[in-house]
């Protein structure tokens, strides 16, 4: 886990001087373990390293011959890629990324779906002019680029492509509103244009600073040998947590007591019995002076009965009002959601004793856990359609832009691709359910909870790893018969069985009440005092009604002693962040201060 950055450069063209410096500056809380460049003809590149494997020897970019290859993640198989290589061609360093310089001199762009892992990578051959950006399958790991005059420049955050002066951060109003109504922005285009995000798979050829090409890398496309046996998926399962503890450095879990969480407690319980082995570090969140569903003595007692630590990490209103304003600094792509603050109070822990963190996340998009994927597929299968969001049911936002985002969900929701109707139950259930469960891998995976992992661990440098999602397990899991993963009110069906099984104190069929965090309760309480804050922001101001920011912050108390998702809380807590990305992230005010001073700074 890393960050990287760089440029390729057309023919006569150079890189503003200090180019690669500023980058790592930018980088240093991905990568605090060390720093290297390199330039190799029209190309280069950066890298801010945090060590994970080989430790000695595993500094990036890798270069040889002319060539040069970096990445930010880990390659899962990088043993099995090694013996594949000649011996003249297998690299002299452990790390699992020194086998991309030999697989890039060998295949090309082409040996990108032989990767197992999470990564951001970029290579490039300097007697041919020739390069590749690639992002994993999934979109674990971000990578953003940037086509100018001059070339393509590339970053880990688009942040460092802003900050380093490159480009200004330019807010488009529809996409703006798009957020306060959404969450989140999905696609390649951002927030901040003209920046543009790889997308999951994406390989981008590139060939004298010019796209050249691009391929993308699909394999959920691919149907999997092998059925839905509990063996096959307690194999399938030892084996990617196995995988994901691949590492030269202490590394635990983030637990909820939610199924997912609860999967990888057991399995890493497992895996990590030996005399000599260190308990399995577990760490929870929960929240000591708000009205929200607190699952903590649960965790607590799974954590005792399979001889893990439990790490209580309580989050008061105080610490909410002291540090959101770095969880939002860390999303400078913004996504705004709530969990971030946790995730990033978790990380910031974790730091304390390890590098590596494993988090659940996938097992409701791979193994169809979302009660609304019942819904949708008994009513009349379709994927999930853009729909108004709090902000527009709140007649929040002035006409104009209201209109725009209205006309703009409209036309979305009747593509095809949102609205299957009467052709996919012609197709069958398993497909149907399928269709539905790819809307959100595609987009509501990579580009909000993916986002937020990454954005909040890094900003404790600390690598976060996603067992759920991984070529061998998720393929497998999205290829299921719907019988093997929706039956009755259940979902996630064979996840459950499987801890019913092997951990039933975690009472997997028992209707959980879900992660809330009472962001919007915490805003409530304190609206009449954030409120005028708010309103006199220059961005937020122009895209909001007049007078309507305090009434839709009081709601959010209403909504406290009921759930963080209810709209009121849930759009009180996307105003306030909004208003703080917009300090932080446009105006550079400094995010290590309480949230009044943030608002009020000018």
């Amino acid at each position: 886990m890393c960050g990287i950055a760089g440029y390729f450069l057309k023919s006569g063209a150079t890189a503003p001087a200090g180019l690669l410096g500023r980058f790592a500056g930018l980088m240093t809380h991905r990568g605090p373990d060390g720093t290297a460049s390199k330039i190799i003809a029209q190309a280069g590149f950066v890298h801010t390293r945090l060590a994970i494997v080989d430790l000695a020897g595993g500094q990036q970019p890798f270069a040889d011959d002319q060539k040069m290859a970096m990445a930010n993640g880990e390659i899962y198989n990088h043993q099995a890629l090694r013996e594949q290589l000649g011996p003249t061609q297998r690299p002299d360093s452990l790390s699992d990324c020194a086998v991309l310089l030999p697989l890039f001199s060998r295949h090309g762009s082409q040996f990108i779906d032989q990767l197992r892992g999470m990564y951001a990578l970029a290579a490039y051959d300097g007697r041919q002019d020739r390069g590749i950006l690639a992002r994993d399958a999934f979109g674990i790991k971000p990578l953003y680029y940037l086509e100018q005059e001059s070339g393509i420049y590339f970053a880990s955050e688009p942040g460092v492509l802003i900050k380093s002066g490159l480009v200004a951060a330019e807010m488009d109003p529809l996409r703006a509103v798009w957020l306060l109504d959404q969450q989140y922005y999905s696609g390649a285009d951002m927030i901040c244009s003209p920046i543009k995000r790889l997308l999951p798979g994406e390989v981008l050829e590139i060939a004298n600073g010019q796209i050249a090409g691009r391929f993308f890398d699909h394999p959920l496309e691919a149907v999997p040998a092998g059925n839905s046996d509990p063996a096959e998926l307690d194999d399938r399962l030892q084996e990617t947590v196995a995988a994901h503890q691949m590492a030269d450095v202490p590394f635990g879990m983030f637990l909820s007591a939610g199924i997912d969480s609860s999967i990888l407690l057991a399995m890493m319980t497992r895996l990590n019995q030996s005399p000599d082995t260190a308990p399995v570090l577990a760490y929870t969140a929960r929240f000591p002076d708000a009205p929200v569903p607190d699952e903590t003595g649960l965790a607590r007692q799974l954590a005792r009965q399979c001889g893990a630590q439990f790490i209580d990490c309580p989050y008061t209103k105080a610490d909410f009002f002291a540090d959101a304003g770095l969880a939002v600094a860390a999303c400078d792509d913004p996504a705004a959601d709530y969990a971030i603050l946790p995730s990033l109070h978790l990380a910031r822990r974790a730091a304390r004793d390890v590098k590596i963190i494993l988090s659940g996340e996938g097992g409701d998009e791979f193994f169809a856990g979302y009660g609304r994927y019942r819904r949708r597929l008994s009513l009349w299968p379709s994927a999930p359609r853009p729909r108004p969001g709090p902000a527009l049911k709140a007649g929040l936002l002035h006409d104009g832009l209201a209109s725009q985002l209205q006309d703009q969900l409209s036309m979305l929701a009747a593509q095809p691709g949102h609205s299957a109707g009467f052709g996919m139950r012609l197709l069958g259930r398993d497909r149907a359910l399928r269709h539905i469960q790819r809307a959100d891998i595609d987009s509501w995976l990579p580009d909000n909870l993916l986002i937020k992992l990454d954005r909040c661990l890094m900003r404790a440098s600390v690598e976060g790893r996603t067992p759920f999602i991984d070529r061998q397990l998720s393929v497998w899991g999205y290829h299921l018969p719907a019988s093997a993963k929706l039956r009755g009110r259940h979902g996630k069906y064979l996840l459950q069985s499987w801890l019913a099984e092997h951990l039933p104190a975690a009472r997997p069929f028992q209707r959980k009440r879900g992660f809330s965090v009472p962001a919007g309760y915490w805003v409530a309480s304190e609206a009449a005092r954030l409120a005028p804050l708010l309103e006199n922001l220059p961005l937020l101001g122009s895209l909001v009604t007049p007078g309507r920011i305090a009434a839709v912050l009081a709601a959010g108390q209403k909504a406290g002693d009921k759930s963080a998702a209810d709209r009121g809380g849930l759009l009180a807590w996307r105003l306030l962040f909004f208003g703080l990305w917009e300090q932080i992230h446009l105006h550079q005010v400094d995010p290590e201060q309480p949230v009044w001073d943030i608002l009020a700074a000018r």
